[in-house]
């Protein structure tokens, strides 16, 4: 299974609706349930990207079928609300970084830009 949404929008992080936790919470302790991978959202077992773990998150199990795709629908909707970029999360997932260097990411593009918000 190939990426097949795409969608580009400021960045910055702000609480997910479920639960009151960040995408870089979710990530960090949503993620340690699952095998990272590249390339796909799941492998249809344990293995998760950076996006299905978001996907998970909202009751996804990680087969391909209609669920999938409302579930994809509910994490580009958080994502887009958080001000996400959803390719930058298929970028630093692909690239290598793990789960939790993601989240240290979000949370220092969200820290500098509150910085420039104050100054």
């Amino acid at each position: 299974m190939v990426y097949w949404h795409n969608m580009s929008t400021s960045m910055s992080q702000q609480h997910l609706l479920k639960q009151e936790l960040t995408v870089s919470q979710v990530l960090r302790t949503f993620g340690k349930q699952f095998t990272q991978i590249q390339m796909q959202y799941s492998d249809g077992k344990n293995g998760r990207c950076a996006i299905g773990v978001i996907m998970s998150y909202f009751g996804w199990d990680g087969r391909v079928d209609f669920d999938a795709a409302n579930n994809l629908l509910a994490a580009a909707d958080v994502l887009k609300h958080t001000g996400i970029d959803e390719d930058l999360l298929i970028d630093l997932n692909d690239s290598g970084y793990t789960f939790d260097e993601i989240a240290n990411y979000l949370e220092r593009i969200n820290e500098v830009r509150f910085e420039l918000i104050e100054s």
